[in-house]
């Protein structure tokens, strides 16, 4: 059984270590057969020396070098050149569960060769300050869905984020490829996951849960000072528009998941000018992309809607000055605020 391991690598140098640490610890836990597939995404650090040096230490490791061209077509790269019969994705600067690939292939195996489902999802853990957090499915471990019973998988995709990433779960190599079908030039850097899940999810004919910690996610405690990227919402507008597609499909009626789509839209707007006033952006650049930003007919459309149950206190506290009858001048009131209180402390510190 062999295990093709796809990682995406955009100014990845700080991390990316411990990634393929992780990975090639797989190797002296159960002698796994693998290959990893390094695709340089046109990073300024040096991040591509390292992915060379890998790639030449090690006959397994490929690495790959395209430009800038966004993580959608990065991991789709990966998932053209991948030789092995099952394909996981890693981000740079995460990590694979010790005994991962061991404790996948034995879940794999235990199925049978011809039964084995077309897609497995499994746990993962947040790497925070605090220390790990423990994220589940809620799905029956160990058993195969198939024809309605998949119907779980598209509630659960359509209510919330969970089934997102990419990098929780496994695939056969089939259903990656009958995925590479659609959108085979787009650039995405966000929304990218949400929409290459959906692809495969639509054509998995069989799909399990595996109930074990695979991998570890990096959560990000740097805070979102200067985050703000211009792809942002047109790239999600674009993953929208894709969901939206599938999920006409995906219920009893056409309409069946639309409110639920609906308020991750509205969370999706709220994030966009959370960005734009939480960026490291001159008073004039943030008061000009929020107004081009609210003139948006995505943006004018969901922001005053609904956010979902499970948006956090930050999330639901930007989209409070979304509500108000002038949201520019409440947003840019906080913007003025937040940066003064920045100046104070940098000069406290000083």
């Amino acid at each position: 059984m062999k295990f093709s391991i796809i990682v995406p690598v955009y100014n990845g140098a700080k991390y990316l270590k411990n990634a393929m640490d992780s990975v090639l610890g797989q190797i002296r836990d159960g002698g796994c057969d693998l290959e990893v597939i390094l695709v340089e995404n046109g990073s300024t650090d040096d991040s591509a020396r390292i992915c060379d040096e890998y790639a030449s230490g090690f006959h397994m490791i490929t690495a790959l070098h395209r430009g800038k061209i966004g993580a959608y077509a990065a991991r789709r790269l990966g998932m053209e050149t991948a030789s092995g019969r099952w394909l996981l994705f890693l981000d740079a600067d995460d990590e694979l569960k010790e005994g991962a690939l061991d404790a996948l292939g034995g879940f794999i195996d235990s199925f049978g060769e011809m039964e084995a489902p077309d897609m497995i999802f499994y746990d993962y853990e947040r790497m925070t300050l605090a220390g790990d957090v423990r994220r589940s499915f809620p799905f029956e471990s160990g058993k195969v869905y198939k024809g309605p019973e998949k119907k779980m998988f598209y509630d659960e995709m359509c209510r919330g984020d969970l089934l997102n990433p990419l990098w929780n779960k496994c695939v056969k190599k089939e259903l990656a490829d009958a995925s590479l079908v659609e959108d085979t030039t787009i650039f995405l850097n966000h929304g990218e996951d949400l929409l290459q899940t959906a692809q495969l999810l639509d054509r998995a004919g069989s799909i399990s849960y595996l109930s074990r910690v695979v991998y570890r996610y990096k959560c990000d405690n740097q805070g979102l000072s200067g985050k703000y990227h211009n792809e942002f919402l047109p790239n999600q507008k674009h993953a929208w528009e894709k969901l939206d597609e599938f999920a006409k499909k995906w219920g009893s009626d056409p309409s069946e998941y639309e409110g639920m789509i609906n308020e991750r839209k509205t969370l999706t707007t709220t994030i966009a000018a959370k960005s734009v006033v939480m960026s490291d952006l001159s008073r004039s650049e943030v008061l000009g992309i929020l107004t081009a930003l609210f003139e948006d007919p995505f943006y004018r459309e969901f922001s005053k809607g609904k956010l979902p149950d499970w948006a956090s206190e930050e999330d639901v506290f930007f989209h409070e000055f979304q509500m108000t009858e002038n949201p520019k001048k409440a947003f840019m009131k906080y913007f003025t605020g937040h940066r003064i209180k920045a100046f104070i402390k940098a000069r406290i510190r000083k």
